[in-house]
């Protein structure tokens, strides 16, 4: 039965990541994935999953790596789910694994930064903040 439903998550295109949790390598920094609350996916168009540890390494590996991306997903910091790119907001001030400070939450929360907010102060290396 697990079986079947991972084929059947594999096959399609707009099924969330799996992520396998203190398994799995961040794509751009080579941590494991263990937080849940900070977790972070790029599915490529030919159907990889690249897993990252924090919103930020994600977003470092988007700019450097330049992958052809099918879709970005994001782990909800508050409850077990996973949210899309237009879905997501970012919480400023958190304490996340690698330090950007970006805690993923649905987009209507409030004080959550937009993702091209969110990308521009990561990689400006500017503290964030709203």
């Amino acid at each position: 039965m697990t079986l079947l439903l991972a084929l059947a998550c594999a096959s399609d295109p707009n099924a969330p990541p799996v992520v396998h949790y203190d398994l799995d390598a961040c794509a751009d920094c080579g941590m494991l994935v263990s937080d849940p609350a900070y977790a972070s996916a790029i599915v490529t168009k030919d159907g990889k999953t690249l897993a990252f540890d924090d919103p930020g390494c994600l977003f470092h590996y988007m700019v450097t790596k330049l992958p052809d991306v099918r879709g970005m997903w994001f782990h909800d910091g508050a409850a077990d789910h996973w949210l899309r790119e237009s879905e997501v907001g970012f919480v400023p001030g958190s304490t996340s694994p690698m330090g950007s400070g970006l805690k993923p939450a649905p987009v209507a929360t409030p004080g959550a930064l937009s993702v091209g907010e969110a990308s521009s102060q990561v990689l400006s290396g500017k503290p964030v903040s709203k």
